[in-house]
C-alpha cells in the first residue's frame, strides 16, 4: 500500500447504522484496532470489562478508556507480560504512563525478559513520577515473553499501565523476508457492495505494508471458499475490488527496515461515512410546522445519484422523502418541505441512498430529533425538582441550580419557583463576609466558584424590590472592591494588568482567610473578570468595570492553541497541578464551558459593536474544536471523567454562537445531539443527571437554554 511514510492516513471511522424503507440496501461498517498484531497481553490481575490486559497492547492512549489496570483490592505487586508470536530480538521497552496519577500511575517497576528459561531483568525504575511516553533501551536479548513488574504505583489501591511497545532489532531467529499478517474474518452480510477500504498506517524510512483483501459466501455462519486476494491497493481509502460476499478478510504484507516495523494502527471496510450535519431548520422543529431537511456532506457527491429520507416522527406515519435536488457542487442535498403532525416527542430522521463521486455509496446517516418543547420542559421541571430536594453545599453548584430554576419561573410564571430562588439570594446576600469575599462553601476561596454564583443576583435583580436591588448592588461594589482596591495581602489588586484574574484566597473549611494566592487562574477570569464585571458594566454604566471585562476575554482568546482549545490555567494549594502538561490537557472542556459563559455575558453587557464582532471572530477556532470533538453520543468529554460532568455548559457557548454570531448548521446538529441524548433517560444515565450535584446543575441550565436561548443571560434592563 503506497502511504506516505510516517503520516497518519485518513480513516472511516464510522460506526454501523443503516435504515429499512423501500428496497434500500442496509448499510455496513467495520473498524478494527491494531488487526495484525505480533502478540498478546496478559496480567496478574485485570478488571474485566473495563480495563483488561488488553488495553495496554491497543494502541490508544485515552485515560481512562485505553488503560490496563488491576483490581481494586491494594495489591502489592502485578506484572503485566507481552507475549510475542514467535521469538525476536528485543533492544527496547516504550511505556506510555498514565497523565493523570490517579489512575495508578507506576512509580517502581522492572522490565524483564524470558531467556533460558527464566525472567533476566533488563531494566530498573524507581521514583518514576511524570506521564507520557518513557523509553527503556537495553542489550538486545532474543526472547519471546516481556514482562513488566510493578511493585509500587500511586495511590497503591490498584496498580497498572496505559501503554506499552517493543522495540526490535533483526536477529538469526527472526522472520527473514516479508511478513504476512491476515485479520480475523468479518461478516457483512448481505450487502449489495463492498464499498472502501482505508487504513491508519505509520510507515518509518525504509518499511512499507501492502494489504490486499478476498471475499467467501456464507457456509452456515461460517465462510464457505475464499477468492483469490485481490491485487494490492495502492491508496487509502479505495474502492474493494473483491467480489461480492457476506464474508471479507484483508492480508497485509509488511516489508520491514533494520531496526523499524511499519505499524497498521486501525484499518476499516465497509462504505464510507459522508454526512457532514443534517439541518432541520430548527434545534427543536414545532409541531403542526414545515419541516425543511437539508443534509451536508463533507465531500463532493455523485451529482447523478439521489438521496432518500426516512421520517419517524411523534404522531405521523413514516414518511419517505425522495423530492429533492443538488446544490451546485453537489456537498448538499434539499429535500422538499414536508408537514409535521400536532404531536411532541422525539422522533428519527435517517437519510441515504447518495454515492461519493467516485460511485461508492454512503453509509446511512440516523438522527434523533426532539418536536416541540414539551419534552424538554418535561425534562427540566425533575431536574429542578431535584435540585430544589438536593441543595447542594458549594456556592458555584448552587448559584446554577438557582439561575436554572429562575429561568424556569421566567418561562412557566410559576411562583413556587420565584419564592424557591428568593430564599436562597437572601441567603447569599448574607454569607458574603465583611472584607467582600464569599466562602465557596468546601475551604479555599475561589473567584472563579464566587462569579457563577453571583450570575444569580445579576438575573435576580430584575424580580428583586428596591431594598434588595439596593443590597445586591453593595455586595457586588464590596465584591469589586476587594479584587481592585483591597486586593491581596500585600495590597496588590487580584485584577491584573494583563487581564487575568487571580485564584483566591487558601481558606479553612469555615472560610476564614489563611493566605492568599494572586496567579492568573483562567476560570476565575472567566467568570468573575468577564462575566460579572460585564454585569456591573451593564448595571452601573462604569468604564473601568468594561475595560476589565474586555482585557479578560483578550487574555482568554491569547491563550488559545493553533488547535482552538483553551488551556486550563492555574496554580493553587493542590502540587498535583504544579506539572504544566497537566494545566493543559486537565478539564479541557470545563475549561470551555467556564471560558464560554465568560464570553457570551461580555458580549450581551457590552453594548459595543466593535468589541462584539471582534469577540465572535476570535472565538471561532474554539467553536469550531468543540464541534470537532464532540463525542458520537452528543456528549462531550472522557465519559464517566470530571472533566464531562462540567462540560455540559459548552451547549450554552454554541447555542449563543448560533444565535448571535453566525447560524451554524453543525452547531445545531450537535446541540441537537447532546438535546436527545439527555431526554433519554436510560441511554444518559452515565452522564448522572440527576445523581451528581455538578453535571445536574450544568445539564439543567444548558437544557433551560435551548427551550428559551437566552433566558439565563440577557439585558434584562432593556425590556
Amino acid at each position: 500500500m503506497d502511504l506516505k511514510r510516517a503520516v497518519r492516513v485518513a480513516v472511516c471511522t464510522a460506526a454501523m447504522a443503516g435504515a429499512c424503507w423501500g428496497e434500500a440496501p442496509r448499510g455496513w461498517i467495520h473498524t478494527w484496532r491494531r488487526p495484525f498484531r505480533d502478540f498478546t497481553a496478559t496480567a496478574s490481575s485485570e478488571e474485566k470489562g473495563r480495563w483488561p490486559a488488553d488495553n495496554a497492547v491497543d494502541g490508544d492512549t485515552s485515560e481512562p478508556e485505553g488503560l490496563w489496570q488491576t483490581r481494586r483490592d491494594s495489591p502489592k505487586s502485578a506484572w503485566l507480560e507481552v507475549a510475542l508470536r514467535r521469538p525476536e530480538r528485543v533492544k527496547g521497552v516504550r511505556i506510555f504512563h498514565q497523565e493523570n496519577p490517579r489512575y495508578y500511575r507506576s512509580v517502581d517497576y522492572t522490565i524483564a525478559c524470558w531467556v533460558d528459561e527464566t525472567w533476566r531483568t533488563v531494566a530498573e525504575i524507581k521514583g518514576h513520577k511524570s506521564g507520557g511516553w518513557r523509553d527503556h533501551a537495553f542489550d538486545a536479548v532474543e526472547t519471546q515473553k516481556v514482562r513488566i513488574n510493578i511493585s509500587k504505583s500511586e495511590y497503591g489501591n490498584r496498580m497498572g499501565l496505559n501503554e506499552v511497545e517493543l522495540m526490535f532489532e533483526p536477529g538469526p531467529r527472526s522472520e527473514t523476508g516479508p511478513r504476512v499478517r491476515e485479520s480475523e474474518p468479518y461478516h457483512c452480510g448481505d450487502v449489495v457492495e463492498l464499498g472502501l477500504i482505508a487504513a491508519t498506517v505509520t510507515c518509518p524510512e525504509g518499511t512499507s505494508v501492502a494489504m490486499s483483501t478476498r471475499t467467501a459466501p456464507d457456509s452456515g455462519g461460517t465462510p464457505g471458499a475464499w477468492s483469490e486476494w485481490s491485487a494490492p491497493y495502492a491508496s487509502s481509502p479505495a474502492p474493494i475490488t473483491s467480489p461480492a460476499g457476506e464474508w471479507i478478510q484483508c492480508r497485509a504484507v509488511f516489508t520491514d527496515a533494520p531496526a523499524a516495523r511499519a505499524v497498521v494502527e486501525d484499518l476499516t471496510l465497509g462504505w464510507p461515512r459522508c454526512v457532514d450535519c443534517l439541518d432541520l431548520g430548527e434545534i427543536v422543529p414545532r409541531p403542526s410546522a414545515p419541516l425543511a431537511v437539508t443534509v451536508y456532506f463533507d465531500e463532493a457527491m455523485d451529482p447523478d445519484s439521489r438521496l432518500d429520507a426516512e421520517l419517524s416522527l411523534p404522531g405521523c406515519d413514516a414518511q419517505v422523502l425522495t423530492e429533492g435536488s443538488w446544490d451546485a457542487p453537489a456537498r448538499a442535498w434539499q429535500f422538499a418541505p414536508v408537514s409535521i403532525g400536532p404531536q411532541e416527542g422525539v422522533g428519527r430522521v435517517t437519510v441515504g441512498g447518495a454515492r461519493t463521486a467516485s460511485g461508492v455509496l454512503m453509509l446511512h446517516e440516523s438522527s434523533e430529533v426532539a418536536v416541540g418543547e414539551g419534552p424538554l420542559l418535561e425534562r427540566l421541571r425533575s431536574l429542578a425538582a431535584w435540585m430544589m430536594e438536593h441543595p447542594h453545599k458549594a456556592i458555584f453548584v448552587e448559584g446554577y441550580n438557582q439561575r436554572t430554576i429562575l429561568g424556569l419561573y421566567e418561562i412557566t410564571r410559576e411562583d413556587r419557583y420565584l419564592e424557591h430562588v428568593h430564599t436562597w439570594v437572601e441567603w447569599l446576600l448574607a454569607y458574603q463576609k465583611p472584607e467582600g469575599y464569599w466562602p465557596t462553601g468546601y475551604g479555599n476561596v475561589y473567584f472563579a466558584d464566587t462569579g457563577s454564583a453571583l450570575g444569580l443576583l445579576i438575573n435576580y435583580h430584575k424580580f428583586a424590590t428596591a431594598d434588595e436591588q439596593q443590597a445586591i448592588d453593595r455586595a457586588l461594589g464590596r465584591y469589586a472592591d476587594l479584587l481592585l482596591v483591597r486586593g491581596d495581602s500585600q495590597g496588590r489588586p487580584f485584577v491584573h494588568e494583563d487581564g487575568s484574574l487571580g485564584v483566591g484566597y487558601n481558606a479553612d473549611k469555615d472560610g476564614n482567610v489563611q493566605s492568599d494566592l494572586n496567579k492568573p487562574y483562567t476560570i476565575a477570569t472567566a467568570l468573575t473578570g468577564a462575566e460579572i464585571f460585564a454585569a456591573m458594566y451593564y448595571m452601573t454604566g462604569e468604564r473601568p468595570y468594561k475595560d476589565i471585562a474586555v482585557k479578560a476575554c483578550d487574555w482568554l482568546l491569547d491563550t488559545m492553541a493553533p488547535s482552538g482549545q483553551i488551556p486550563y490555567y492555574i496554580d493553587d494549594w493542590n502540587p498535583e497541578r504544579k506539572d504544566q502538561h497537566y494545566v493543559w490537557q486537565r478539564w479541557p472542556y470545563d475549561t470551555s464551558a467556564y471560558a464560554g459563559e465568560g464570553f457570551l455575558a461580555a458580549w450581551t453587557y457590552i453594548d459595543d459593536a466593535a468589541f462584539r464582532q471582534d469577540l465572535g471572530r476570535r472565538v471561532r477556532p474554539h467553536i469550531d474544536w468543540l464541534l470537532r470533538t464532540q463525542n458520537d453520543d452528543g456528549s462531550w468529554a472522557k465519559k464517566g471523567s470530571g472533566d464531562q460532568l462540567r462540560s455540559h455548559g459548552v451547549v450554552n457557548l454554541l447555542l449563543w454562537y448560533h444565535e448571535n454570531i453566525r447560524r451554524d448548521a453543525r452547531i445545531a446538529a450537535a446541540v441537537r445531539r447532546w438535546c436527545v441524548l439527555l431526554l433519554n433517560e436510560e441511554r444518559s444515565a452515565y452522564l448522572r443527571v440527576p445523581g451528581d450535584g455538578i453535571a445536574t446543575s450544568l445539564a439543567g441550565r444548558a437544557l433551560l437554554e435551548i427551550i428559551r436561548p437566552g433566558v439565563d443571560c440577557y439585558r434584562w434592563k432593556d425590556q
